[in-house]
């Protein structure tokens, strides 16, 4: 590590800079500090296209370094403003490119493994009287790869035609205000089907079967998968399970409300949501109601997939826009339960998990840890679409 700048808090602690040695290019490295009141907020000169991971130490005698967010790189310098900070307090940062692996598939990002803490951390949900996103719980999360983008009418379609040529049917066409904005108007089974279908089209192996043997591809019908029907292990597309998808949300960060690490609060320059600061006081968007940009009629008032900036796995409408069907059955007590490594959610339900909130949520919606859960076979309007991972 080389510090390469120095500066005081006025009235505070001595706060030091540092780059990190970076494996892929060159190194990160941080340009410029100012304090924007008592918030340390500097400059990092970057290459484009990677993944920058911010950490901090409070005490430069340790080897603890803590991973305040990972940020993709989209341009150079950028600023990063650490709200997290304590006031007089002493903290040392340093910026890193960590080494990268295999590259990852074509409109995909690695999300690496490790721990996260999941659930509400800031109380939101039990001021409104809801106890589904508790307790908080540290939950280990296994290596796998997400697209970036929620998934597109344009790409929802290419497969589709091939599915539909191949033995696959589906209780839902799709469909998306343009090719460019999310697909919606799709059921669970919908999605696990098109997963399926995308993989033999890709030349992978499908993930999900008819059952327990695993000897039937799941093509057709309305099968309640379970979790023994489903090939974990190779390398087809599926849905992100709900801890995957927190994970992923996150972004590498921890103790934030929303999928940025820089505010803990939302207006419409974030995200597609249904805004009104009257009902939610980190709702700070001065006017209520929808973006005007989507509202062209009529509805759906979705928005062109990567409309706003990308997270810290570069991942885009991680909130927002359209919420995202994920593989576990949903339990409003499931968290009290939650197995700590690679959680899968209950054995049965009536309820498949959704995840981030839509153009037409209000902002705790658009939270990371929000929760909802749709019966299945329900595509209901134009407000569910989803995102795929897959393995190695």
């Amino acid at each position: 590590m080389n510090f390469i700048s120095q500066a005081v808090r006025v009235g505070l602690s001595a706060l030091a800079l540092g780059a990190g040695v970076a494996m892929q290019g060159a190194a990160p490295v941080i340009t410029n500090i100012t304090m924007v009141g008592a918030t340390p907020r500097f400059a990092v000169q970057s290459a484009l296209g990677i993944t920058n991971q911010i950490q901090y130490s409070a005490n430069l005698g340790q080897t603890n370094w803590v991973v305040l967010t990972n940020l993709w790189v989209a341009q150079s310098p950028y600023w990063f403003v650490d709200a997290s900070a304590p006031l007089a307090a002493r903290r040392f940062y340093r910026v890193a490119a960590p080494a990268a692996s295999a590259p990852s598939p074509a409109g995909m990002v690695l999300i690496p493994a490790g721990s996260f803490i999941m659930g509400d951390t800031f109380g939101d949900a039990a001021a409104e009287g809801i106890t589904d996103e508790v307790p908080t719980h540290t939950v280990y999360v296994s290596a796998c790869y997400m697209d970036t983008n929620l998934l597109s009418y344009a790409l929802w379609q290419q497969v589709y035609g091939w599915a539909t040529n191949h033995g696959y049917s589906f209780d839902n066409p799709g469909s998306g205000k343009a090719t460019n904005h999310p697909v919606q108007s799709i059921n669970w089974y919908d999605c696990v089907k098109w997963c399926n279908a995308r993989s033999e089209m890709a030349g992978l192996t499908p993930c999900y079967y008819t059952n327990a043997s695993q000897a039937t591809v799941y093509r057709t019908g309305t099968n309640d998968v379970a979790s023994t029907f489903v090939n974990w292990a190779v390398n087809g597309y599926r849905l992100p399970t709900e801890a995957e998808w927190e994970k992923a949300a996150r972004g590498g960060a921890s103790g934030h409300r929303f999928p940025w690490t820089d505010a803990d609060t939302i207006t419409w320059s974030r995200a597609n949501y249904y805004a009104d600061s009257g009902a939610y006081s980190y709702d700070v968007n001065p006017i209520i109601g929808h973006d005007s940009n989507f509202t062209n009629a009529p509805p759906p008032y979705t928005s062109p997939v990567g409309s706003f900036a990308p997270n810290g796995y570069g991942l885009y409408d991680m909130a927002g826009n359209v919420s995202e069907w994920c593989w576990d059955w949903y339990s409003s007590t499931y968290y009290s339960s939650s197995p700590g490594t690679d959680p899968r959610g209950p054995v049965s339900g009536s309820s498949r998990v959704l995840r981030g909130g839509t153009w037409a949520y209000y902002a705790d919606g658009t939270r990371c840890a929000y929760r909802d859960g749709l019966n299945p076979p329900y595509a209901y309007s134009h407000y569910f679409g989803f995102r795929c991972v897959r393995g190695f």
